[in-house]
């Protein structure tokens, strides 16, 4: 496939998903999660079963995100990432940067397309705990690599050049 453009039957077989993700600073670092229970991950924040189950069984990081809902633009979503996933007050989110990953560059006709809108922002005061997190707080990115995170997730932060790979 040497062309991302879309009509029917022209989509790659493993799919495309839009997403959100918050990249939020506090004086530790970087805010990262470890995801709990998949089912409210489902049910609440849109992630599809089987990722939700493994990404929980992993016990790998993720970075707080979201896929887009229908007619959702990407800022709508970060601000809902920001008030329903992590149920923090609003804060002044920037798009820092849209990225774009195969799961497979080799085999494009068949990789699972990820198009990731990157906000971020910096988040004072303490979290509290949420059910759908095992952990949630903030850690310094040099203590982090890409293989720490859940499918995706690590992918940002590397683009971005904010962990090493």
């Amino acid at each position: 496939m040497e062309s991302a453009i879309f009509y029917e039957g022209h989509v790659p077989k493993g799919g495309v998903c839009m997403s959100s993700f918050l990249v939020l600073r506090g004086k530790a670092g970087i805010l990262v999660g470890k995801m709990a229970k998949p089912e409210l991950w489902t049910e609440k924040f849109q992630v599809g079963e089987p990722y939700a189950s493994e990404a929980v069984s992993s016990g790998k990081w993720v970075l707080p995100a979201s896929h887009l809902r229908y007619c959702e633009g990407p800022e709508d979503a970060a601000n809902r990432i920001l008030t329903e996933q992590l149920q923090a007050k609003k804060i002044k989110l920037k798009l820092l940067e849209a990225q774009s990953h195969l799961s497979d560059p080799n085999d494009p006709e068949n990789a699972h397309w990820d198009i990731c809108f990157v906000h971020g922002g910096t988040l004072k005061g303490a979290l509290k705990s949420r059910e759908w997190f095992s952990e949630l707080k903030f850690v310094n990115p040099k203590k982090l690599t890409s293989d720490e995170f859940a499918r995706g997730h690590g992918d940002v932060l590397t683009q971005l050049g904010v962990i090493k790979k």
